[in-house]
């Protein structure tokens, strides 16, 4: 398989169903203005291993009462009443539901089969509840311990409670654990990259496994923290390209000579580094270390790959500028 990676990655979009929270079932006897229990008219995200009703997740409408006519769902006003994408967000509420676990989550088995021979990239919006002082509402307390998004694999869907099923297992392959630092009142995009790693073929064909987490204040788990989530992606193919790195505009591959062409966007006078992976992760061999800009804007050149791609036949290339 012949594949580029450049500044502009080729990336194959997952689907994960109701990623923005928006499909939203109410139940008697709750009002649609009350707080609201996890459930959808197509049931996909669950809390994870607690079975009991009044789990850590609520779906809310962050908008400002009396001006948005979108009943909340759950706590008050936060984000200037706007939501990443459409009206919904989902809280999660970390506690001491599971005292040998650090965070509480809410998390979707999805129906795409793990691959290790493929790269993938979770992005999710994360959210930072606002105290008083800055847009938020004395009915809750914004108490902040931290986030997760985990890129897991396998585990089990159960059925759980009236309001809220469940899901159970998985091994977590990739996560951002907390790395960014969200101003209250505000979201900001987390990504999650999972490189391909043949250690991890033992999971192929299992499920990959989305799961949001609020972390605990370890030191006192009665204490609960709160996280809003919004706007969930999954992609195959993308890989975080190099500062330097070139577009690849066009190549063409000769199976016959074994002999791929590739062009780019160059600048006269300028060097270039053609590289080649067969698992995305190593980069060390080089093509060519440099290649000198053809005249005018774009750059072409022809490369021998005989005897050079993975037992797959896979190869993956990219240019950098020198």
């Amino acid at each position: 398989m012949i594949s580029i990676i450049s500044a502009a990655v080729f990336a194959d979009p997952i689907e994960i169903p109701n990623a923005g929270f928006e499909d939203r079932e109410t139940f008697d006897p709750f009002p649609e203005s009350t707080d609201k229990y996890p459930q959808w008219s197509k049931e996909t995200w669950r809390q994870f291993d607690i079975s009991s009703n009044g789990g850590p997740l609520r779906i809310w409408n962050p908008g400002a009462p009396g001006i948005d006519d979108t009943s909340q769902g759950s706590l008050d006003v936060a984000f200037d009443g706007i939501a990443p994408e459409g009206q919904y967000v989902m809280l999660v509420r970390s506690r001491y539901n599971d005292p040998a676990r650090d965070f509480e989550a809410v998390t979707q088995i999805l129906a795409e089969p793990f691959d290790s021979t493929k790269a993938y990239t979770l992005t999710a919006q994360v959210g930072k509840l606002p105290t008083e002082d800055t847009g938020g509402s004395f009915n809750y307390s914004p108490s902040w311990y931290g986030y997760a998004v985990q890129f897991v694999v396998g585990g089990t869907t159960i059925d759980g409670a009236t309001y809220a099923g469940q899901v159970t297992g998985g091994t977590v392959l990739a996560e951002d654990d907390n790395s960014l630092d969200i101003i209250a009142n505000e979201f900001v995009t987390s990504t999650v990259i999972y490189y391909p790693n043949p250690e991890d073929s033992v999971h192929d064909g299992e499920p990959i496994q989305i799961r949001l987490c609020a972390l605990e204040n370890r030191e006192d788990r009665a204490l609960a923290g709160w996280v809003a989530f919004d706007d969930v992606t999954l992609q195959t193919g993308a890989v975080e390209a190099p500062e330097n790195s070139i577009k690849i505009t066009s190549f063409d591959y000769n199976k016959d000579t074994e002999r791929i062409s590739l062009s780019w966007a160059s600048r006269e006078g300028r060097n270039y580094l053609v590289s080649y992976s067969t698992d995305l992760v190593d980069w060390e061999a080089d093509l060519d270390d440099s290649v000198s800009a053809d005249p005018g804007d774009t750059t072409t050149r022809s490369f021998s790959v005989r005897n050079l791609a993975d037992a797959t036949g896979q190869i993956f290339f990219r240019v950098q500028r020198n």
